[in-house]
């Protein structure tokens, strides 16, 4: 039909690859609310990024914190201001610029700027850090080969029902962010092999993705509930077992690199 035409179309300009030769380690750096985030822990998952040669980076949404005159938050409460804000993440994550996959414009805190005078952060810490062809906007599809294996996921930002979404997408893997909750959900799916009639039963994942920021600013005002702070590390399988093994960072640190320094 043509309307579907119109619609993978449009699906197809939010898709991006990553491939590794051996097992790849998938980071995730979302909801990091630099100016208002904690640079320490920032910089230990960036130095654990810059140690592994088959890290793979998606930089997700809420990079910055970003209080405007009109939003929650406030520029008092910050380390830093919006401007430097940007100015920072372009400093850190500079030296990781060819492990990123990914920069995704999603986020609510990027918005405000957008919102107010139509002016992408994500975009303009992407043109700074020279990585437009990575920069996607609202969702991203990755294929990501590690190996001969290849594995699906698809990352969002702001969302609503996360069972409705791995439906639709019917990845591996569903990437969500902006909740702040670090927890994930492994389900089991029917992959149907149309040329051998065979059906296989896999695992895919919900990955909701923590933040690094601590206890601050309007979430304390507000009594929001607390949360841990970190981001997963899914480490995808280059061997014929095509296993997804999803780690906490400071397990998968401690386990796999600065175990084997």
């Amino acid at each position: 039909m043509k309307s579907n035409k119109i619609l993978t179309d449009r699906i197809r300009q939010n898709v991006f690859t990553a491939t590794t030769e051996g097992d790849m380690y998938l980071f995730t750096l979302s909801d990091m609310h630099i100016g208002l985030g904690n640079l320490e822990y920032i910089n230990y998952i960036l130095d654990m990024i810059k140690k592994l040669p088959n890290a793979v980076v998606c930089i997700g949404s809420d990079v910055v914190d970003n209080p405007t005159r009109n939003s929650k938050g406030s520029v008092i409460e910050c380390y830093l201001n919006p401007q430097e804000q940007i100015e920072k993440a372009v400093e850190l994550l500079l030296p990781i610029k060819d492990k990123v996959a990914l920069i995704l414009d999603a986020g609510n805190h990027e918005n405000r700027t957008m919102n107010e005078s139509y002016i992408s952060i994500t975009q303009m810490i992407a043109t700074l850090m020279g990585i437009t062809d990575k920069y996607r906007k609202d969702f991203a599809i990755g294929y990501l080969g590690a190996g001969e294996n290849w594995y699906t996921s698809c990352t969002y930002h702001q969302h609503r029902r996360d069972q409705v979404l791995m439906s639709i997408m019917n990845t591996d893997l569903l990437i969500l962010e902006h909740t702040h909750k670090l927890e994930f959900l492994e389900q089991l799916k029917i992959e149907h092999n149309k040329f051998t009639k065979e059906p296989t039963v896999r695992s895919s994942y919900i990955v909701h993705n923590g933040s690094m920021m601590s206890y601050a600013g309007y979430a304390a005002r507000g009594g929001y509930p607390m949360q841990t702070m970190g981001t997963y590390v899914i480490q995808l399988s280059s061997k014929r077992d095509r296993q997804i093994t999803i780690w906490r960072d400071e397990d998968f640190g401690k386990n796999v690199v600065w175990g084997k320094g």
